[in-house]
């Protein structure tokens, strides 16, 4: 990284103490933030502030001096709800053409059974303790709940590097994916509109803070801050180029390790067609059913893979192509399923099924031509599927489609771990990262993928796609963000933006 100017080592100061200053503000507003759930499709407008989206503009708009805010309603025919929800962005403007692009998602998942969380409430914040007391394995203490539970390898790596075995900890749902990554782009905005108010020192390029919607799902948010897929594109109506940009997706993760790739994900459906019958007559029928349950088997093969990731390159950054076949089934006469109880509707008892789908989730590595050629590799992959299944069941007639939100492209900030490692978004993120937290991060690989799938491929801005607070958890009972980390990630944050766009003298 380019070493900091007096200048800029002197914003980074008065915007730091700022959040040391406001530090319990900070905590305050994520209590806020988690008790409005914000499951996809009812995260808010910036005018309620009954929801996440409304108490987030809210607190912005009357803590920030230059700070620019907005809000983009996302459109009737770029969105799946029916209820309007918005996006929010907040911008430091600065002098000069650079840029750097930092975003949160303000949705959550379910919370599960109510009684799995402390006083059967996960909308409520509370302060608790986690202890490492083996590896992959924490101790989560929320007043008299205790509970052992296993983590992943990446976030026990935190607890190694620091040495220690004891943290204090928020639990919540949202409290860590991705509410304290809100929190953390709030602290860094407001601390670096602190630190430059009454000054003559400026930023050199606008930051920008994207707060965005359906990340969990379909990253609605994301697709219409960049115009994938010809919907809203905010950012594509206010800045010309992005030469010399970059960017950072916040998450919860292990402890602002940054995080330089993702497989891209396709959610592909296989579609069994068959011939009904009565049951009592079965040869006179097709079964679709067991038509799809033939071809499900075939996917347990190596021949099978091997022609799935024949399009894909061996992406030394971003692993092997996976398959996980059937992760959803339906077909003959199911005519409900009740989400609550999980039982079962069901007609046609006595008929051989003329009909079954099935779901894949494929992680895809990079392929012949990236990052080009998309509907050719749809394409692809919906033919091998077909091919292998028609092969398996020759009496059932199957299709494959791969629906308009279900095609997530893979991210690689280099070809390499070693090229990624001497990238210079990368070096500054990790002295950000150690200026703070004391611990060199190294970088790493995510398991599943981000907003970074649309965000990097709707601007080719370089982008981390993860880089956040430690915490764990996150679609489970008594998930937890580190305490520390909440206002660390605000420092981290504000660090990476000066050290991205520099400051200079107000013309």
């Amino acid at each position: 990284m380019t070493e900091l100017t007096d200048r800029e080592l002197a914003v980074i100061e008065r915007g730091c103490a700022w959040i040391d200053d406001n530090a319990d503000e900070l905590v305050d507003l994520l209590a806020e933030l988690v008790a409005r759930p914000s499951l996809p499709g009812d995260e808010g407008v910036h005018d309620d502030e009954a929801t996440t989206v409304g108490q987030l503009w809210s607190f912005l708009e009357e803590s920030a001096d230059a700070l620019e805010l907005d809000a983009q309603p996302i459109s009737a025919e770029d969105d799946y709800r029916e209820k309007t929800r918005e996006n929010v962005y907040a911008v430091l403007p600065g002098d000069g053409d650079d840029g750097f692009v930092a975003t949160s998602h303000t949705d959550v998942v379910p919370p599960g059974p109510t009684a799995d969380w402390p006083d059967d409430d996960p909308w409520t914040m509370r302060e608790g303790v986690v202890r490492r007391t083996d590896d992959c394995t924490v101790e989560v203490a929320v007043g008299d709940r205790v509970e052992t539970r296993t983590i992943r390898d990446r976030m026990d790596r935190v607890w190694r590097l620091r040495g220690d075995s004891e943290v204090a900890a928020l639990v919540g749902r949202g409290v860590y994916d991705n509410k304290a990554a809100i929190v953390c782009l709030v602290g860094s905005a407001l601390g670096l509109d602190a630190a430059l108010a009454g000054t003559d020192a400026t930023l050199g390029g606008d930051v920008i803070h994207g707060h965005l919607v359906d990340e969990e799902y379909y990253q609605v948010g994301a697709k219409n801050m960049v115009g994938w897929g010809g919907g809203g594109d905010w950012l594509g109506d206010r800045y010309d180029g992005y030469d010399g940009w970059t960017a950072a997706v916040l998450e919860g993760s292990y402890g602002f390790v940054p995080v330089v790739g993702h497989r891209g994900l396709v959610w592909l459906t296989l579609r069994a067609e068959g011939e009904s019958a009565h049951a009592s007559t079965p040869d006179l029928g097709h079964n679709a059913v067991l038509g799809a349950a033939k071809a499900l088997a075939e996917t347990d093969t190596d021949a099978y893979r091997d022609a799935v990731a024949a399009p894909f390159v061996e992406d030394a950054l971003l692993g092997e192509l996976t398959v996980a076949p059937g992760t959803s089934i339906v077909g003959g006469g199911i005519e409900r399923v009740d989400p609550e109880t999980g039982s079962v509707e069901r007609g046609g008892l006595n008929t051989i099924p003329d009909w079954c789908e099935a779901t894949f989730d494929v992680r895809i590595p990079r392929w012949e031509g990236f990052p080009g050629s998309v509907d050719a590799v749809e394409d692809r992959l919906c033919e091998t599927v077909v091919a292998h299944a028609s092969a398996a069941a020759p009496d059932v007639d199957f299709s494959a489609s791969i629906g308009e939100h279900d095609f997530f492209p893979p991210v690689a900030l280099a070809d390499d771990r070693e090229a990624a490692a001497d990238h210079p978004l990368v070096r500054t993120a990790s002295w950000a990262a150690a200026d703070t937290v004391g611990y060199d991060p190294g970088l790493d690989v995510a398991p599943g993928v981000t907003d970074a799938a649309f965000v990097y491929h709707g601007t080719h801005i370089p982008t981390l796609v993860e880089y956040g607070p430690a915490g764990a958890l996150s679609h489970e009972p008594l998930e937890y963000v580190e305490r520390d980390h909440v206002i660390a990630g605000a420092k981290a944050m504000l660090k990476l933006a000066v050290a991205e766009v520099g400051v200079t003298q107000r013309s």
